[in-house]
C-alpha cells in the first residue's frame, strides 16, 4: 500500500488578501498591513515586494516611497483576519478527512487519492467560498511540502513534488531554504560543512546525533521524504494565552493602564473559555517606552491563584492587584500585557477539591456575556472598564471596517435601477 501524501494550503499574503477581499478595487494594486499601534510593515502584496519594501521596516521610514508609489496602507484588523482565517479552515475540514492548522494562514493534511486533483479541487473550493487566494503543495513529508508550496506561489498555485524529481535537484538546494533552516542553526551547519540538502542527506546519522540531536536526524528523515512528522489529528490545546498592546501615545495615570489591564483580561479569559480550559497562574506587564529615562522602570507582576479559574471578575480583581504593585506615579507608561499560564482543561479539573463556592453561576453569566459579546460584534459588556480606551488604544488610524464581524460594518453594494 502506498504512503499517504502530505499536502500545505497557504493563504497567499493572507492579511493583504483579507483586506483586499472586499476591497477588489485593489487587486494588482501595491498594498501593506502595519503592525499593531501602526508600528513597522507586517504584510505586503507582491507589488510591495517589487518595489523593494522590506517585512519589518518601520512605517516612517517608507512614508516618501508609499507616497511615490501610491502604496495603500491598512492598519492590522486581526478579527477580522481571524475570522477569515476560520472561514478558510472550514473548507477543508469538509473537503478533508484530516487537517493540521500550523497557523492563521496555514494547514496541513493528508492526501490519500490522486494528489493534483486533491490539490485542485482544494484551491478551487477555498477560493470560490472564501475568496482568497490560496497555494497547495503536496509532497510524501512535512518539510518537502513546505518546499512544493513555495514553489507552487511562484507558479499556478498548484505543485506537486515526487521523490524522482526531487532527489535530481537536492545538490543545488541550499540547507538555508529549508523549513525550520535559519540563524544560528544555518551558520551551524555551515560550520561542520553541511550547505546544501544533498550535504546533510549523506551525512552518517551518528555524527548527525551527535551534532545537533535527534532533530537534525528528523530533518535527514523529512529531507529523504521519510514521513516523521506526523499530522496532528486533535487540536492542542494553548499552554499560555497573552493579550499585549503599546499605547499611541504615553499613560501616566492608574486609572487609565488599569482600564488596559481591564481590556486585556477580558480579552485572554474569553480565549480561555473559547478553548475550554481554567488558569491558575495570571501575569500582568507595564512598560514605559524603551527610549528614555525610564527604560528601566516597569516590569512584571505574577500571582498563582487558589482555585483554577477562567471567570473573568476573579481575574481582573488579582490583576487590579498585581497592578497596584507594579504602578509607580509619574512614570510613562507605553505597552501593557496580560498573559493566563499553566492552563488545564476544564473537564480535568475538579473544582469540588477547591471548595469552590458559586462557580456554577458565575459560569452561566460568563457564557452568557460571550454569547453577548459574540452576537454583537464586539464588547458589549465591558467588566472592568473605566471608560478611558481612547487614552490608550494602539493607533490604527487605517484600519478596515469590520466586514464580518459587526452589523454596521457590513459591505453595502448598490447598483442601478433595471
Amino acid at each position: 500500500m502506498t504512503a499517504p501524501l502530505i499536502g500545505l494550503l497557504d493563504c497567499n499574503n493572507f492579511f493583504v488578501s483579507c483586506e483586499r477581499l472586499f476591497r477588489p478595487d485593489l487587486i494588482g494594486k501595491p498594498v501593506l498591513v502595519l503592525s499593531s499601534n501602526d508600528g513597522c510593515v507586517v504584510a505586503r502584496s507582491q507589488e510591495v515586494k517589487d518595489i523593494g519594501v522590506s517585512m519589518g521596516v518601520p512605517y516612517f521610514k517608507i512614508k516618501d516611497t508609499v507616497q511615490k508609489h501610491g502604496i495603500t496602507v491598512f492598519s492590522s484588523h486581526f478579527s477580522l483576519y481571524r475570522d477569515i482565517s476560520r472561514r478558510v479552515f472550514s473548507v477543508m475540514r469538509a473537503e478533508l478527512d484530516l487537517i493540521e492548522q500550523y497557523s492563521i494562514d496555514e494547514a496541513f493534511f493528508r492526501v490519500d487519492v490522486e494528489p493534483s486533483a486533491v490539490a485542485s479541487r482544494l484551491k478551487y473550493e477555498v477560493e470560490r467560498s472564501v475568496g482568497i487566494p490560496v497555494s497547495v503543495g503536496i509532497a510524501p513529508t512535512k518539510t518537502l511540502a513546505k518546499v512544493a508550496n513555495g514553489r507552487a506561489k511562484k507558479g499556478t498555485g498548484i505543485h506537486v513534488l515526487d521523490r524522482s524529481s526531487w532527489f535530481k535537484e537536492v545538490q543545488a538546494i541550499p540547507l538555508a531554504q529549508i523549513w525550520g533552516v535559519g540563524g544560528k542553526l544555518e551558520f551551524r551547519y555551515k560550520q561542520h560543512g553541511i550547505q546544501t540538502v544533498a550535504d546533510l542527506l549523506t551525512v552518517d546519522s551518528a555524527r548527525l546525533v551527535k551534532l545537533f540531536g535527534s532533530n537534525g536526524v528528523r530533518l535527514q528523515q523529512e529531507l529523504s521524504g521519510t514521513s516523521v512528522l506526523l499530522l496532528q489529528q486533535k487540536h492542542q490545546p494553548q499552554h499560555s494565552i497573552m493579550s499585549s498592546r503599546s499605547f499611541q501615545n504615553v499613560v501616566t495615570d492608574r486609572s487609565t493602564l488599569a482600564d488596559a489591564v481591564a481590556y486585556h483580561v477580558r480579552h485572554t479569559a474569553a480565549d480561555l473559555r473559547a478553548e475550554a480550559q481554567v488558569t491558575s497562574h495570571i501575569r500582568i506587564a507595564i512598560y514605559p517606552s524603551r527610549y528614555g529615562d525610564f527604560v528601566l522602570r516597569g516590569g512584571t507582576r505574577e500571582a498563582i491563584l487558589p482555585i483554577p479559574t477562567n471567570n473573568t471578575l476573579t481575574l481582573l480583581q488579582v490583576a487590579e492587584t498585581l497592578l497596584d504593585e507594579l504602578f509607580e506615579a509619574g512614570v510613562p507608561y507605553k505597552k501593557v500585557g496580560v498573559t493566563l499560564l499553566e492552563l488545564t482543561p476544564v473537564a480535568g479539573v475538579n473544582l469540588k477539591l477547591f471548595g469552590a463556592v458559586g462557580s456554577s453561576d458565575d459560569g452561566r453569566l460568563m457564557l452568557v456575556v460571550d454569547a453577548l459579546n459574540r452576537r454583537g460584534g464586539k464588547e458589549v459588556v465591558l467588566f472592568g472598564s473605566h471608560l478611558k480606551n481612547t487614552a490608550w488604544q494602539a493607533k490604527a488610524e487605517v484600519r478596515s471596517p469590520a466586514y464580518t464581524t459587526r452589523w454596521s460594518d457590513i459591505a453595502v453594494v448598490k447598483t442601478d435601477s433595471v
